[in-house]
């Protein structure tokens, strides 16, 4: 009887289209999957509430280096969100763009356990700044009682529903992809894609960001797949190898959201892994002027890649960047603003919300309602 007044809720109180009665994000409901793809114009930051309600944060980065201006506006928004607790930070690589507002988080919230990419393979040196600064935040959320792991490719059950895991048994996270190390598709079973780095000439060895951690977010039928900055397209001349994403797409194939790699910058989405994740929905973490690349909006747009629909929601599109795309910026479905993904209970159907991210508290008016979308 929960289930069914839970879909009614669901099916009746949120209306297809933006009224002028439904002017902000209604607030969460268990049984709901939530996917939030924050807007903060400094870098990458995305937030999950799990349908028992167990949280998680993917990246805080702040472009400027020191991420201050950055992690408050996340604070803001994952308060404004009723966030009270992150049970799981999950940085996906060591770029600042990705981690550094996490030192301005970890004072304001109470976090469960962190979740990197290890600090074994391909460690950056300790000069780094990032580096520097991402260690300093780990002692620190560790000092307040968090725990640390690093993370294990092809595992179902390192990130879990810590709340009432037991209720919602279709939800799960996979981990895809860290360090070359790409799962299967079968069982927890893993293939190493890079090669070894004694064999490798200075010039072929494997970027930070050719590293970063790829998630897969399952509930019922429908699937997320969001992958930090890993590549698609290797540079000229390149080994094929480093399209981190050929070995992903046959992973995880047909795919509901995916939010693009890298940004949209000018190695990801290749047009393999587009084909093969057939999205309806691609979120768009832009915050540069230089994302996405023309022919990166180019191949997501492509209807030759696969048939049907797809929705392209960009959290922020400079006006520079839209002038040098041209007409092909007009096809985005959104171009600025948070990007919520909202999963109804099961799993069958999603909507996706746009929120004006303006707003007090990094989160304003509702700015669209799109769907609903049926799951996979």
């Amino acid at each position: 009887m929960k289930n069914l007044i839970a879909v009614a809720v669901w099916l009746f109180a949120i209306p297809a289209l933006q009224s002028p009665a439904f002017s902000s994000l209604p607030p969460w409901n268990r049984g709901v999957l939530e996917f939030h793809q924050l807007s903060t114009g400094e870098g990458n930051a995305a937030l999950v509430i799990f349908p028992d309600g167990t949280t998680m944060l993917v990246d805080a980065g702040g472009s400027g280096g020191q991420g201050a201006r950055a992690g408050a506006r996340i604070a803001d928004y994952l308060q404004h969100a009723g966030v009270a607790r992150l049970d799981y930070v999950l940085l996906t690589h060591y770029h600042s763009d990705h981690a550094a507002a996490l030192n301005d988080l970890s004072a304001r919230l109470p976090i469960g356990t962190v979740i990197d990419r290890g600090h074994d393979y391909l460690r950056p040196p300790d000069t780094d700044p990032t580096f520097t600064r991402y260690r300093a935040f780990l002692d620190a959320a560790q000092a307040r009682g968090a725990t640390y792991e690093p993370i294990r490719v092809g595992r179902a059950d390192q990130i879990v529903l810590r709340r009432d895991r037991a209720a919602f048994p279709s939800a799960d996270v996979r981990n895809v992809a860290a360090n070359g190390e790409v799962w299967t598709g079968r069982d927890d079973a893993t293939a190493r894609i890079f090669p070894p780095l004694d064999t490798l000439s200075a010039e072929d060895r494997p970027s930070e960001n050719m590293c970063s951690i790829g998630l897969r977010l399952r509930y019922g039928r429908f699937d997320l797949f969001t992958g930090g900055d890993m590549p698609g397209v290797p540079d000229a001349g390149a080994p094929p190898w480093q399209s981190v994403e050929t070995a992903v797409a046959r992973a995880i194939g047909r795919t509901d959201v995916h939010v693009a790699n890298h940004h949209g910058s000018i190695d990801p989405e290749s047009e393999g892994f587009l084909a093969a994740l057939r999205s309806e929905v691609i979120i768009l973490p832009a915050w540069s002027p230089t994302h996405p690349s023309q022919d990166v909006l180019k191949r997501m747009l492509a209807p030759r890649l696969y048939p049907g629909r797809r929705d392209i929601f960009a959290t922020l599109l400079h006006d520079v960047t839209r002038a040098s795309i041209g007409p092909r910026a007009d096809q985005l479905t959104s171009a600025h603003g948070h990007v919520v993904v909202r999963v109804a209970p099961g799993g069958e159907s999603y909507r996706v919300f746009v929120v004006d991210e303006r707003g007090a508290g990094g989160a304003g008016a509702l700015l669209g309602v799109f769907g609903p979308y049926e799951s996979r």
